[in-house]
């Protein structure tokens, strides 16, 4: 039985990656990972070369870019909060977010996974959402930015969040876009596809399903994000073209020192896609197939999640 319809399948073997078997529903449309890694198994998969040390990911000049990209994601959400409301970050990484709104007056808190070497952030929460214990109707605005597909039931963390915000308060997620064109033109050489760490690969209809039968209404949507759009095509390419399994990514986090011929020549082959990836980026949000689902949904007062 499919976990976000119920239907009852059969399901097809969409893709598979390193003896992983990704599965869709073809009521929903969801894509999910099945048997799920154990907890052991899964827990390697997100040690310190994941987030990165002291949680920056990436070489300086990128981190000044995601930098500047916050605080525009910032500014977008400023609006939805008033005077004396609270925010919550859910998978917050470094917690730029919440620092810029206690930097605007605005009661706010993270939550992430707890660093392998102990890393710790002033207003994060290094534990599940349910083990923080958060009043009833405590938060105005909780984010949920490319974490619903880590989670091994997306359902409860929704039921959970539904209960912490007021009522009509506001719910962002976003996921990449297993609906959009970067998804069906890579296949199993899509950069966000990240078996198996991505567990669930959300479609419009499958994400909209799931947040309705939790309590929320979708209220508005779109399908860009300057952030990994640009960068998930470039990438797809390159593991299409060279078989690079990512390679490039590894490049910018500073976690690969190869010979200098297989480095200028990933750069060389970015550089020469770098605009064309754009332009592609560019024209699949144009038309509603862009590689990343962002979607903000408010919780109905009058309805009870489904449980």
């Amino acid at each position: 039985m499919c976990p976000i319809c119920s239907s009852a399948g059969p399901f097809p073997q969409r893709l598979s990656a390193e003896g992983f078997r990704l599965f869709e529903c073809a009521g929903c449309g969801v894509g999910f990972l099945f048997p799920q890694p154990s907890e052991s198994k899964l827990a390697s998969y997100y040690d310190e070369t994941y987030y990165g040390e002291e949680r920056k990911k990436f070489l300086s000049p990128i981190e000044a870019g995601i930098s500047a990209l916050s605080k525009r994601k910032w500014n977008k959400l400023q609006p939805l909060l008033g005077q004396g409301d609270r925010f919550l970050d859910i998978g917050c990484g470094r917690g730029t977010l919440v620092q810029l709104a206690r930097a605007s007056g605005i009661e706010a808190y993270g939550i992430e996974r707890s660093s392998p070497v102990g890393h710790t952030v002033p207003g994060i929460i290094y534990k599940d959402l349910p083990d923080c214990h958060f009043p009833d109707n405590h938060f105005q605005v909780v984010v949920l930015w490319h974490v619903l597909e880590h989670l091994r039931n997306p359902a409860e963390t929704l039921q959970e969040i539904h209960r912490i915000l007021k009522p009509g308060a506001w719910l962002s997620v976003a996921v990449p876009n297993y609906g959009g064109s970067q998804a069906s033109a890579s296949g199993p050489h899509w950069f966000h596809l990240d078996l198996p760490r991505h567990l669930w690969h959300f479609r419009l209809s499958s994400l909209q399903a799931l947040l309705a039968s939790n309590g929320f209404r979708l209220a508005r949507q779109t399908t860009f994000s300057l952030e990994y759009d640009w960068y998930g095509t470039l990438q797809s390419w390159m593991n299409r073209a060279l078989h690079d399994d990512n390679y490039l990514y590894a490049l910018l986090k500073g976690a690969e020192t190869p010979s200098g011929v297989k480095q200028i020549s990933r750069i060389s082959a970015a550089a020469l896609m770098g605009l064309p990836a754009l332009g592609s980026a560019l024209w699949d949000a144009a038309n509603g197939q862009g590689g990343t689902l962002t979607v903000t949904a408010q919780k109905v007062a009058s309805e009870k999640p489904v449980r």
